[in-house]
């Protein structure tokens, strides 16, 4: 049985569950969970009756069925390449609701994370205490990681934030875009993405910094298929352009 299936066959059974207690009737990874409910709530087959934590309206959702649905529902491309839209904390909190086949963006970057079982490669221009914690909360996930690779700016902060993690992380490598010929900024990175296993991506507007979690207004989109590949194409050129200049490595 599909994991949307499983899904619906346990909101038929309650009537209506929070996404951790569908978690576990279903017996569904966490991830894989989370992606079947978007999916269906893209499809129009469940709806959030009410949220918990605006931080996580995902994670801390009411779920329940929309109405009677296909015996066998696909998990196929309900949103085409785009799995979810990601709204940060700002903007749910001035919405006063979650969009349909949305996520917040704590919910995306623990789906991300937590999916990832071969490798995760981030590109962010800033990156603070809120990828800290993150890192520091899947740190046995990360560690089982072939590679783990983040682009940024050649920052104080990104380095404070940065630098330490490789003592835990020791599959961590960081490369720091920012090149400078007298004083002029000639090369630097703008591009923020989060890319695992090459399957899945997130793209936004953010960076990872609390303020772009707690003040600023930020979006974003999570994406799998075609377009996936061609962003891990895009990073790994930019990568191999850092990596050969030398230098860019700390």
């Amino acid at each position: 049985m599909s994991a949307a299936n499983k899904i619906i066959e346990v909101l038929k059974a309650l009537g209506k569950a929070p996404t951790l207690e569908i978690v576990r009737a279903s017996g569904l990874r966490w991830a894989d969970a989370l992606r079947a409910l978007t999916l269906l709530e893209g499809e129009g087959v469940v709806r959030r009756v009410e949220i918990l934590d605006y931080t996580k309206p995902l994670a801390t959702a009411v779920w329940a069925l929309q109405k009677p649905a296909a015996p066998e529902t696909a998990e196929g491309e309900a949103l085409g390449s785009i799995i979810s839209l990601i709204l940060n904390p700002p903007l749910l909190r001035d919405l006063g609701r979650a969009l349909p086949a949305s996520m917040g963006l704590l919910d995306s970057l623990d789906y991300i994370v937590s999916s990832a079982s071969r490798s995760l490669k981030v590109s962010m221009p800033y990156i603070g205490e809120l990828m800290s914690t993150l890192f520091t909360q899947h740190l046995q996930d990360l560690r089982r990681l072939s590679l783990l690779r983040v682009i940024t700016e050649d920052e104080q902060g990104n380095r404070r934030a940065l630098e330490p993690l490789k003592s835990y992380l020791p599959n961590l490598e960081v490369l720091y875009a920012t090149r400078r010929v007298e004083g002029v900024k000639v090369l630097g990175v703008h591009l923020k993405m989060i890319i695992a296993d090459e399957e899945l991506a997130i793209v936004g507007t953010f960076n990872l910094t609390q303020a772009h979690l707690l003040v600023n207004y930020d979006i974003g989109f999570l994406l799998r298929d075609s377009i996936v590949r061609r962003l891990n194409e895009i990073f790994d050129v930019i990568w191999n352009k850092l990596a050969g200049e030398g230098g860019g490595q700390a």
